[in-house]
């Protein structure tokens, strides 16, 4: 019994040691990754789907698919989460960036908080104020809040998404990488030029002028997420073997 016993116990050559015990230590001691790493990923991840719920709810508005006030809790609900998503998006990208480089992120928290502010009034205003009244018959009493056709409501939104397009243009510089790095930095300087088209279809109602701005932002929001995601792996491997416990002898 005792001979099979010490027969089954791993032994270890005097230089299998150290690698066996540096392996341990690596396991042990390897680094979470870091918060903007996994706030920048989720909140990517949440600005995609909720710009693509929009895109949805708006063709079943147009539709007519879904009965009220689904149709327009689905469109509009979506925008109203998209907002925060959007920001914590930002505020990751700016910690994420070089110092150097962080004039220009933080710049684009500027103009997002800016774009959430907005568009959270319209939307806010839009489902537990207006639409209630409208479906009680009401509607004569919030027609100055009613989202139409040049009304007060749908400039404000309008402005909103142009700070929106603004805020992902000045991140622009804060990704000078490879391939993926420069696929999103394209992608935020043709937000300038579509954050300038987003409010002319608002100020002259041209919704096609629009679309590319709402193509830019949930593609833009996925590379993101691939970035954030690689970030996050590459910054805890460079933590992990910085700490002199798990370091490479």
């Amino acid at each position: 019994m005792s001979r099979q016993l010490f027969r089954s116990t791993p032994m270890h050559t005097p230089q299998e040691r150290p690698l066996a015990a540096e392996r341990s230590q690596g396991s042990m001691g390897a680094k979470p990754r870091p918060a903007f790493a996994r706030l920048g990923f989720w909140s990517a991840v949440l600005t995609a789907v909720f710009t693509i719920l929009f895109l949805g709810g708006y063709i079943v508005v147009t539709m007519g698919l879904l009965p009220p006030p689904w149709d327009i809790v689905l469109a509009i609900g979506a925008s109203l989460l998209l907002a925060p998503s959007f920001v914590v998006m930002m505020v990751s990208v700016h910690y994420a960036a070089p110092a150097e480089k962080q004039i220009w992120s933080h710049l684009g928290i500027a103009f997002a908080l800016l774009y959430a502010a907005l568009v959270s009034i319209v939307y806010v205003t839009w489902l537990f104020v207006v639409e209630p009244h409208v479906l009680r018959g009401q509607a004569d009493q919030v027609t100055l809040l009613i989202f139409a056709r040049g009304s007060f409501l749908q400039m404000v939104d309008g402005l909103g998404y142009t700070f929106m397009g603004v805020a992902l243009f000045f991140a622009a510089p804060v990704f000078a990488g490879k391939r993926l790095d420069k696929w999103i930095r394209w992608l935020c300087l043709l937000s300038g030029p579509g954050a300038v088209l987003v409010f002319l279809a608002y100020a002259f109602y041209i919704l096609p002028l629009g679309v590319a701005e709402w193509v830019i932002t949930p593609a833009l929001a996925i590379l993101l997420a691939v970035y954030f995601r690689r970030r996050g792996y590459t910054t805890r491997q460079a933590n992990t073997f910085s700490d002199p416990a798990v370091r490479p002898v």
